[in-house]
């Protein structure tokens, strides 16, 4: 077979489509957008063809992509009767393949059809791998289509761009609306109740019912379109007027945007319309038509004027960007109590700040004009250009919004009454004449009110931002003073106990001859004190510099593969044995354990720290619990493998349980009831375990005496 590559036109596409499926052999693989299924169901011959390749005796594998929505669910449906069917969203490659032949860019549309065919084998074998890793990253039609039909709310943004989806689309937003509000162009008015009146009657109907909220419209009326409003307004539609529109037409209901740039004039077809049902969009547009709203005027008073004659204030559309660049510093000149400026980007600040606009800011502050400024910055980037422009013009006000809103648009209002909107129509220039575009002018009050409205908004934003950005600065600050003094004081604490230990350990093991027993007794008695006094001054300063580091993420683990059972042995002796030398309570404490090996990697000293400390506890509580009962408190050591790849440590102690009120926050700081400690060790013990990756937790035993302490750790992997 000749190697070649081949663009298709109408009924060459639908029969190379053909040969593809009748020509496969092992498999068939098909990729389409939303709109896909149903084309190809459009077309017997292909709807055959498949159904050919399912009827075979040799088995043929179809796998098939699509974006599956509501409106193609059923096609879908149907397919998977045939094929095995995946979903991906915001798919737009229409193409199939088989072993041998790809067929790319399909457009079914009449009388558009069109397609790309190639037998060329390394094309296929790119374009098979493109499918294969389409279909790894695919789901399930099942699932998608249970999400669908449960009402799972699947969030996204789309385009849509034929003409007859987007009048269902729009149909389909206006019928399930609870509210629907709406920003039209005159055309794009005409084009609603062209298209969608009776919808919307219905929704008026619910509305006199109590069962939807109603219908609002913001728009340009002119003598053209008068008679429509009065039409409207008499349905019930409430309607108010904004010369200066923005500059997209758009509707929002409770649960989705719709919105298009395109001017619809004479109620012509919308032909690219964004649609999206993302919470954050649907209160952005909803914020901004609440904004229009409060600045429009009534319709009813609009349609007044125009009955009357009387005119409306003006627009000016300025081409020329040295005269709208011109037209915006006589703005400034002129102004008398307030400049609002919102720069589209830093580019655009720097560019007009070498043109002189700070001369100009500084002779309106000195008038006696308020002057504030936004620019789409980070917090480094504004820093520094407030640190400069305070040098000269401290008086200046700035401010900055996030830089995912730099656009192309630039925003002068002055004195609330004139506005000047300036677009930028490439960033990259170093001069304002070669980057900026058209300009609009209006001396509409109501639009330059809008526009200080959301400068006012985002103001606010930025003053709020601050704000948060100080106190979290004070919050760090205060935060690194008090980790510094817990430091300090734990070293200040360390600094006398460690000679205090050493001098009282070598008169201990002294031998001196010139003290009678009595005197000797009695002085190792005191020393006794004073070495008990000052290991638990040592504990509480390691148990203060253990929190700093917790607190500060400096925790640092010196993992070591080695036996549990090793560690648990020694920690229990050690126990035994400090107990003996105290020569108290060993008649009434006996610790049970039954050893087993337990490989774990973990750090051996911090996992010995957290035995003992439970250990200790039980001891306390314990021997507490016995010298009341004049019983002898057991306490049961348990260490196993457990089933999920964690070793389980547990010590059931014979003491008084955990208090109830106590329990719920066990192991955070300072919890504790105890008649002795500081109650930091459950916390220090609980961030060792979980900083290993284990959990613990405690619960009191259900005999009624005492309570049991299990921590998990992960077992080792060799």
């Amino acid at each position: 077979m000749n190697e070649r590559i081949k663009v298709l036109h109408r009924a060459e596409v639908i029969n190379a489509m053909l040969d593809i499926l009748y020509n496969s052999e092992h498999r068939i693989d098909i990729c389409g957008n939303s709109r896909f299924p149903s084309l190809i169901f459009s077309f017997e011959s292909i709807r055959g063809a498949i159904m050919n390749v399912k009827n075979r005796k040799k088995y043929t594998r179809q796998r098939y992509i699509f974006e599956i929505t509501q409106q193609n669910i059923q096609y879908c449906k149907d397919l998977m009767k045939i094929a095995e069917i995946r979903h991906m969203n915001e798919i737009e490659a229409n193409f199939l393949l088989n072993e041998n032949e790809y067929l790319g860019s399909i457009t079914l549309k009449e009388p558009h059809q069109q397609a790309v065919y190639t037998n060329v084998r390394e094309i296929v074998q790119q374009q098979q791998n493109i499918f294969d890793t389409l279909w790894n990253k695919s789901v399930l039609a099942e699932k998608k289509i249970k999400e669908i039909e449960e009402g799972t709310i699947h969030y996204e943004t789309r385009l849509i761009e034929d003409a007859q989806e987007i009048v269902k689309e729009i149909s389909r937003l206006t019928a399930s609306s609870t509210e629907l509000c709406t920003c039209l162009t005159a055309g794009g008015m005409q084009y609603s109740y062209n298209r969608f009146f009776d919808i919307k009657k219905k929704l008026l109907d619910k509305q006199k019912k109590g069962e939807h909220k109603g219908i609002r419209y913001i728009s340009n009326i002119d003598k053209h379109n008068v008679n429509l409003a009065k039409i409207l307004l008499n349905e019930g539609i409430e309607i108010r007027y904004l010369k200066n529109l923005p500059p997209m037409s758009f509707g929002v209901s409770d649960k989705e945007i719709a919105a298009t740039i395109e001017k619809m004039e004479d109620g012509e077809n919308v032909q690219s319309l964004l649609l999206s049902n993302e919470p954050a969009y649907v209160n952005h547009f909803y914020h901004i038509f609440e904004e229009l709203w409060k600045n429009g005027i009534s319709a009813k008073d609009r349609i007044r004027d125009i009955e009357e004659g009387v005119e409306s204030a003006s627009i000016e559309i300025i081409p020329n960007p040295s005269y709208s660049i011109k037209r915006a510093y006589n703005l400034v000149n002129s102004a008398q109590e307030e400049v609002l400026r919102i720069f589209s980007s830093m580019n655009a600040f720097r560019r007009q700040a070498r043109l002189g606009i700070m001369h100009l800011f500084k002779d309106a502050v000195e008038r006696g004009v308020r002057v504030r400024i936004l620019i789409p910055a980070d917090q480094r980037e504004i820093t520094q250009i407030v640190n400069e422009v305070n040098l000269v013009l401290p008086q200046l006000e700035i401010g900055s919004v996030d830089k995912s809103l730099e656009s192309t648009v630039g925003i002068l209002v002055v004195d609330r009454k004139e506005s000047l909107i300036i677009e930028t129509k490439d960033d990259t220039k170093h001069s304002s004449y070669d980057a900026a575009g058209l300009a609009s002018y209006s001396n509409s009050k109501p639009i330059a009110l809008a526009y200080a409205s959301i400068f006012d908004t985002l103001w606010k934003q930025t003053e709020l931002h601050q704000k948060l950005s100080n106190m979290y600065e004070r919050l760090r600050i205060q935060s690194k003073m008090q980790k510094e003094f817990i430091d300090v004081a734990a070293h200040e604490l360390r600094t006398p106990i460690q000679p205090i230990l050493g001098i009282t350990g070598i008169l201990l093991r002294s031998n001196n001859t010139s003290i009678d027993k009595t005197s000797a007794a009695k002085q190792d008695e005191l020393l006794d004190i004073i070495m008990r006094n000052a290991r638990r001054l040592q504990r509480l300063a390691d148990d203060i510099l253990d929190v700093t580091k917790i607190e500060s993420e400096s925790l640092n683990l010196k993992k070591e593969f080695f036996n549990l059972n090793d560690v648990i042995t020694n920690s229990v002796d050690d126990t035994i044995t400090n107990i003996a030398k105290k020569s108290q309570g060993t008649e009434l404490i006996k610790l049970l354990y039954q050893p087993r090996d337990i490989f774990i990697e973990a750090d051996k000293s911090r996992i010995t720290q957290v035995i003992s400390n439970i250990l200790d506890n039980a001891i306390k509580f314990s021997k507490a619990n016995a010298n009341k009962e004049e019983g002898v408190g057991i306490i049961n050591i348990n260490a196993e493998n457990g089933d999920d790849g964690q070793a389980i440590v547990s010590i059931k102690d014979a003491g008084i349980g955990v208090d109830p009120e106590i329990m719920p926050r066990l192991f955070e700081k300072f919890a504790s009831k105890s008649f002795q400690g500081t109650g930091l060790g459950l916390y220090i013990c609980k961030s060792i375990v979980e900083a290993h990756g284990g959990k613990i937790w405690a619960h009191n035993n259900t005999d009624g005496k005492g309570a049991t302490f299990s921590f998990s750790l992960p077992l080792a992997n060799k």
